[in-house]
């Protein structure tokens, strides 16, 4: 579909409410709805974003790569900020400095953080964000008066995003469209919770979705889990899947190709946020690598696994336990040509999802894909993501705790690259993930709302 050009209507205005936005936060929550706001303006939409304040009292919080993607903003883009409420960052700082220097200390914060901890589980439904709501609505309200916007666009989650979402299209009247990057309720994460908090996020939920206009989903088995649990509101839902700027990568067309000189090199992009209650851990293929340095000394040797972005101090105790740290190492943040030239030049590419998730599909998988270079190696519980990687051939999908299947997988593509035949993918079909193209459906989906005359 070929862009539109905004001259030949007139331009609607969006009101964008998004929790995780740069400079905050991780490139993972943000990068969406940021590459959205990249071609809306062009599909005759302007933006107005309610995010979180930007002051001091968050900068512990930035990331680097999440300040990058300020670039990809346009012009017309309208970004407001509003107080989230919660406790002050510097002071969580001052008070981990202070747990450090004094057991009278540490004993008073483990009380607060555990505190905390209790009202968050119990009391804060459907998430510790939600005291971000009286002063999101508050602003929202304000920027829906004074710019006279048309629509509503939550990205959640937060899910209390979609809360502030359903308030400010019951008193502004305006549609509003919900964007679901992580589903809310039957997750294990939700499981965890006491019943009579999951009975609530269940209620709350039906009172987002009962409240939109729209209901977007990023993988076929949330859309179709969505469908199941609200049959009568099937028209609602839309499937616009989570993708890649190829714009971003466009560079390495005429890049040189890898020389497959050097050792064999297992890469893993972003961050590995520590989840253990959920499973999302490294520590079985870690397993795999000792397993096989062990069994094959001379082959462990001439590996390597590079983590990108900053290994948790729990992972790296892992590596240290597993005299692991001749083969893993950190490369920190790096800049976006440098990101992408590491990838390409990489034999396997490493992404680890979360235990008990089979909607879900992690999007550094999209951005593998786009280097068009090494296979994908997927830990995942079975659903959505083993379903793309198998669907375009794009590498292999195991469990996360499958050791002897990500010994065997490793030692199959170290073999092939051994006796010259490196195993690499290709971007076909990648096309239907494209940024710009996911832009214009979900244009298309606005352009289709009931407008207020």
């Amino acid at each position: 579909m070929p862009m539109t050009n905004p001259s030949e209507k007139r331009l609607r205005k969006l009101l964008v409410i998004a929790y995780i936005f740069p400079p905050f936060f991780s490139v993972g929550g943000s990068i969406r709805v940021v590459k959205f706001l990249k071609y809306l303006p062009s599909l005759s939409w302007k933006p107005y974003v309610l995010t979180v304040d930007d002051s001091r009292e968050y900068k512990s919080l930035r990331r680097e790569g999440s300040e990058e993607l300020l670039s990809d903003l346009p012009s017309e883009v309208v970004v407001c900020r509003a107080v989230a409420g919660e406790a002050s960052s510097s002071l969580l700082e001052k008070g981990r400095a202070a747990r450090e220097k004094s057991k009278f200390f540490k004993l008073v914060i483990n009380t607060l953080r555990d505190i905390r901890d209790w009202v968050t589980r119990w009391l804060l439904v459907p998430d510790e964000n939600i005291t971000w709501l009286p002063f999101a609505v508050r602003q929202g309200r304000k920027i829906i008066k004074e710019n006279e916007i048309d629509a509503i666009f939550v990205t959640c989650p937060p899910h209390s995003a979609a809360v502030i979402g359903a308030v400010l299209k019951r008193l502004s009247r305006r549609p509003l469209v919900l964007d679901f990057r992580d589903d809310w309720v039957d997750t294990p994460w939700q499981a965890e919770r006491p019943a009579f908090v999951r009975r609530i996020n269940k209620w709350l939920e039906r009172f987002a979705v009962s409240s939109a206009s729209k209901v977007v989903l990023v993988t076929p088995v949330s859309h179709a889990a969505f469908e199941k649990r609200y049959p009568r509101q099937k028209d609602k839902m839309v499937y616009i899947p989570n993708g890649v700027d190829l714009a971003d990568y466009a560079y390495l067309d005429n890049a040189p190709q890898p020389t497959f000189a050097g050792k064999f090199t297992i890469v893993h992009a972003g961050l590995l946020t520590v989840a253990a209650d959920w499973n999302r851990d490294p520590k079985a293929f870690f397993q795999a690598l000792v397993n096989i340095r062990q069994a094959h000394p001379e082959i462990g040797d001439n590996m390597r696994m590079v983590f990108t972005g900053e290994l948790p101090p729990e992972y790296k105790a892992y590596v240290t336990e597993m005299g692991l740290e001749g083969m893993v190492e950190e490369a920190g943040y790096l800049p976006r040509p440098e990101f992408a030239t590491l990838l390409r030049n990489a034999d396997l590419l490493l992404t680890i999802n979360y235990a008990g998730f089979s909607t879900l599909i992690p999007g550094k998988i999209y951005e593998y894909w786009a280097v068009s270079g090494p296979p994908i190696m997927l830990l995942s519980e079975p659903g959505a993501a083993h379903q793309l990687i198998q669907q375009y051939k794009l590498g292999v999908a195991l469990k996360q705790d499958d050791t002897a299947g990500i010994q065997q997988a490793i030692m199959e593509y170290y073999q092939q690259r051994a006796d010259g035949q490196p195993v690499r993918i290709t971007r076909d079909g990648i096309d239907n993930f494209a940024r710009v193209k996911l832009a214009e459906k979900l244009a298309g989906a606005l352009d289709g709302l009931k407008f207020r005359s």
